[in-house]
């Protein structure tokens, strides 16, 4: 298991049910409970004052049940995924507009637990890539153009302007954001290579599209919808590198 720390608040009216948790979180020393509270308002200030990575939230609970307490925490924006901690699974109905991270029905195991911090890592991890992505998109307008052999000469040009990169032969054709087409004197993958860039995505044996231009992917079609300017095209999408750009959660999808 990853080895980053992650900070866990723990609001529940039953200190039983705290006593438990707690015991249970013992059995993963990157996680530290940095709070608990029986009292929903109070907890919710724990919250404010802590903003802890992982909330376990009990949902029925008197004067302020955890529905609202989880509420008012994404409405004010906070960082905190919410796991909700019930004896009524009845609640989950009403929790979907929350979106929490995952449910823990009581009585609840350490294996189930170890699921949830699995599916909290996971999904921190895709955030980290997802910012990273849109960091270097972000820093494209600056970043140095390169020298790039063609059929007719040379094309300097940056990784901003490529819109795809598709296989032709022994070479390849640019796709660049101006509508033109350039033909590199470079197979496929080693151009990949040499550009070096996390903006690329690879979503077929022989296509590389700029993530940047990316609009829409149709999943029940296998198609990317990529727009530049006034230009639109579709590009197929295999399903294991649907199943790629899927995990990286960077996009949205049709069913």
């Amino acid at each position: 298991m990853d080895s980053t720390n992650i900070s866990a608040i723990i609001i529940d009216d039953e200190p039983e049910a705290i006593h438990l948790l707690e015991m249970y979180l013992r059995f993963f020393p990157n996680i530290q409970v940095t709070g608990k509270e029986t009292q929903a308002q109070k907890g919710l200030d724990l919250v404010k004052q802590n903003l802890p990575d992982l909330v376990f939230l009990d949902i029925d609970m008197p004067d302020m049940n955890g529905l609202q307490v989880a509420d008012q925490i994404h409405s004010e924006n906070f960082r905190s995924e919410i796991v909700f901690t019930t004896a009524h699974p009845k609640y989950a109905y009403d929790a979907i507009d929350i979106q929490p991270l995952d449910f823990l029905v009581k009585p609840f195991c350490i294996e189930d637990l170890e699921i949830v911090i699995h599916k909290f890592q996971e999904k921190t991890e895709k955030k980290k890539f997802s910012r990273k992505v849109e960091l270097f998109i972000q820093s494209q307008s600056d970043a140095p153009k390169i020298k790039l052999p063609t059929t007719n000469g040379v094309l300097i040009t940056g990784v901003k302007d490529i819109v795809m990169m598709k296989s032709k032969a022994n070479n390849c054709n640019l796709y660049l954001q101006d509508g033109t087409i350039e033909t590199i004197t470079r197979n496929l993958n080693i151009l990949a290579e040499t550009l070096n860039s996390p903006a690329l995505f690879k979503v077929s044996r022989s296509t590389f599209i700029n993530l940047k231009y990316l609009k829409r992917v149709d999943k029940k079609n296998l198609k990317c919808l990529i727009s530049f300017g006034h230009n639109v095209l579709e590009e197929d999408i295999t399903k294991s590198h649907l199943l790629h750009l899927e995990k990286l959660d960077l996009f949205p999808t049709l069913p």
